[in-house]
């Protein structure tokens, strides 16, 4: 039984709908085994729990909102 996990910031429920279905048919498809037989898990955590490049994402995305005109 394949495992794929996703981490990422907060989605909505209609995103994790679509990404469970998208991530489920395209590994299906590539790796030739039926969809019931694949896990899927996304783990969301807050952006402040996330870091790139030595800053959290809530601290990039509003510098990035700031930069936008």
């Amino acid at each position: 039984m394949p495992s794929i996990t996703v981490e990422c910031g907060p989605l909505s429920k209609e995103q994790k709908f679509e990404l469970i279905e998208k991530i489920t048919k395209i590994s299906s498809d590539i790796m030739h085994i039926p969809r019931e037989f694949f896990f899927i898990s996304i783990n969301e955590l807050p952006d402040e729990n996330i870091g790139i490049g030595g800053q959290t994402i809530d601290v990039i995305k509003s510098k990035y909102k700031e930069s936008k005109p």
